[in-house]
């Protein structure tokens, strides 16, 4: 179960149950009859059963409560008088207009209280219990509340024990309770007290805006209103959790992004990759050189999007990589465990903001990807990522080839007459090769270089074309009739326009 159970309510306008009075029993309630301190381990009596089983089909939602699951444990008087006493006082917009729960809601003493009674609100400002329970009687908008619950053992260690911790820390989320639920701070009205319980010390709030019918709650604004609370009371908890997050999202950034550079060394350099995502960087790196602008992943086009999240789709396979998503993600919901018990569904890597840097990553990587892998010629990048643009007829260097058995040679001393001896090459076996040999050689290598310029001419040839049927294209797209044309400038003429 969390360790911070919160519950949000509210009063709608014309409410039977004036919400000033449950304001009035927050900050007063006294006069409870107390339980003999010899008889609250004895088992439950009858007539607390009956009433549990009452409250447990009228407010089914109060077995999510902390006391419920004490009682469960161990069915005791103080247990169950524990339960019955905050179900219904969390209940208590109906179960103060209901009879048979009205004759059992007491005004207990452990309510703190602060001059004649036990009701805060923000700092400087002074709080007078009638007019504020005359205010909410007469609001005609909505009056939220809300309930924040800890076990005792967490209040003792962390020190929300008293009064004024708890005072302290609401006071600082005075900024998020406006934020969320949407009601500027000027207009903002909350009130709460703390009822130091025997086992479950707890706070009851009551947030407006003094301007009727302004302020809305969403699911989303509950959720990070819950957030906000367990990060402050559970900040030296949280801050392990949070710290250990971090390092694993740090790690999986980096080595994400190792990856993907080792992958586009082995292209470069012509080595065996994983064929599908070496198809998908090149495929990107054809499309980044001809995309114009900033390449980043929030300028580029949904298509050009598309090939990166594929790609980091399959980075999200590696078995690393997966790894570490998954200790990130359980930090994650060690963090949410704090204050909720429904964990939300994880989402994939793909689509998770927190690391949307890899993808810029990949991006990065991918420009650094040799034009020849892809047969790309427009751009390079330079040291500060500015493009570099390379003439068609440019040369582009190319790695020589070399046969599995040939070594390459060593470099030739010179003679003191500056020539070296070029007839005879020491192999790595100390064996010597012919002159022929060496004129086989060198013929090879002349086709090479022969055959490597051919290709770089039929490319240059092909670009050549392409660029005119491109040119012929924009022409005839921007070309105007002539007799069209001479028919405007007429009209011109005789409206006296140039």
């Amino acid at each position: 179960m969390a360790k911070l159970v919160t519950k949000f309510g509210y009063f709608k306008p014309g409410n039977k149950t004036k919400s000033g009075n449950y304001a009035r029993y927050i900050a007063t309630r006294e006069g409870v009859e107390k339980i003999d301190e010899s008889q609250k381990n004895n088992p439950a009596t009858l007539k607390q059963k009956k009433l549990i089983k009452d409250i447990l089909r009228d407010f089914p939602d109060s077995k999510q409560m902390l006391e419920y699951e004490d009682y469960v444990k161990n069915k005791t008087i103080g247990t169950a008088s524990e339960f019955i006493s905050r179900s219904i006082e969390e209940n208590a917009s109906d179960a103060l207009g209901r009879e048979g729960y009205a004759k059992y809601i007491a005004l207990r003493p452990r309510a703190e209280r602060i001059g004649s009674h036990g009701l805060f609100t923000d700092e400087g400002v002074a709080v007078n219990l009638s007019a504020v329970v005359n205010e909410m009687n007469h609001h005609q908008g909505n009056i939220w509340t809300i309930i924040l619950s800890l076990k005792r053992e967490d209040a003792e260690r962390l020190g929300f024990n008293t009064g004024d911790r708890w005072r302290t820390m609401l006071r600082t989320q005075t900024a998020e309770l406006s934020k969320n639920f949407k009601i500027p701070m000027t207009h903002l009205r909350w009130y709460a007290a703390f009822h130091n319980e025997t086992t479950h010390p707890h706070v009851h709030m009551m947030v407006y805006s003094k301007v009727e019918n302004e302020g809305y709650l969403s699911k989303q604004g509950v959720e990070k209103l819950r957030s906000a609370f367990a990060n402050d009371i559970f900040m030296q908890d949280q801050y392990c959790t949070y710290e250990k997050q971090t390092e694993y999202r740090d790690r999986l950034r980096t080595d994400g992004k190792k990856y993907i550079a080792d992958i586009v060394e082995k292209i470069n350099t012509e080595q065996a990759v994983d064929p599908q995502i070496q198809a998908m960087l090149l495929q990107l790196a054809d499309k980044l050189q001809r995309t114009k602008g900033k390449k980043v992943y929030g300028y580029l086009k949904p298509e050009v999007k598309a090939i990166v999240d594929a790609i980091m789709i399959r980075l999200s396979e590696n078995e690393q990589i997966m790894g570490l998503y998954d200790l990130w993600y359980q930090q994650k919901e060690t963090a949410i465990k704090v204050y909720s018990d429904e964990l939300p569904p994880r989402i994939p890597l793909v689509d998770n903001k927190e690391f949307k840097p890899l993808k810029n990553a990949i991006i990065a990587e991918a420009l650094k990807i040799s034009q020849h892998s892809y047969g790309g010629e427009t751009a390079d990048t330079g040291d500060e990522g500015q493009e570099i643009h390379r003439e068609p007829d440019e040369e582009i260097p190319l790695p020589i080839p070399q046969n599995d058995d040939e070594v390459p040679a060593e470099e030739n001393e010179q003679d003191e007459d500056g020539y070296g001896d070029d007839k005879e090459e020491i192999a790595s076996d100390n064996t010597k090769f012919s002159d022929n040999e060496n004129e086989n050689s060198n013929d090879a290598e002349c086709n090479y270089y022969a055959a490597i310029g051919t290709v770089r001419l039929l490319r240059y040839l092909g670009r050549m074309l392409q660029n005119r049927i491109d040119d012929r294209k924009i022409e005839a797209e921007n070309k105007t009739d002539r007799k069209l044309y001479r028919k405007i400038q007429e009209k011109k003429q005789a409206q006296g326009l140039k």
